[in-house]
């Protein structure tokens, strides 16, 4: 995570945070969803913490990549605070740009955060009562720079669209 200290403390909670966010990505699997295994799952639950890191309070956090592990694809990482439509707002925002979604995976993650934003932990969720927040991960075929870049800006624009839609609502 950008701004990671690098003392055992923080490498363990981190590890922690890995573990937890993984659990709950295979926790919301759907039934026909394909296999995601586990090297797979903790790889894609450390990209979304690396996006997780840092997210302004009432903003959303998003992060485009292409390639992982050697696979040829484009992951997308997308945090934000709970509401309606999020994930058939940013499907549709893909799916108009002639992308097919692979992977699509929609935990909602207990998390504290200081006030800044910045990510402190992911409490268990049996033991949690606070806010929770939407941490979208979604792989697709590999696209170049250009349109990568045109892509993560029509995600931001249909992100306040949703926001302005459900404060509105």
């Amino acid at each position: 995570m950008a701004g990671e200290r690098t003392n055992g403390r923080d490498k363990a909670g981190r590890t922690e945070m890995v573990a937890r966010l993984a659990r709950e990505m295979a926790g919301s699997l759907l039934p026909g969803d394909g296999p995601f295994p586990s090297a797979e799952r903790e790889a894609a639950a450390r990209f979304v913490l690396g996006t997780a890191a840092q997210r302004d309070p009432g903003e959303a956090a998003s992060c485009l990549e292409s390639g992982a592990n050697g696979r040829r694809l484009t992951r997308i990482a997308i945090i934000n605070p709970d509401m309606p439509f999020l994930v058939d707002s940013v499907a549709a925002a893909i799916a108009a740009h002639g992308l097919a979604i692979d992977r699509l995976v929609h935990p909602l993650v207990p998390v504290s955060r200081d006030a800044t934003g910045r990510l402190l932990a992911i409490p268990d969720t049996a033991e949690w009562s606070g806010l929770c927040e939407s941490m979208i991960y979604i792989e697709t075929s590999r696209i170049d720079a250009a349109p990568r870049r045109a892509l993560e800006r029509v995600i931001r624009a249909t992100l306040a669209d949703v926001r302005a839609a459900v404060s509105d609502w």
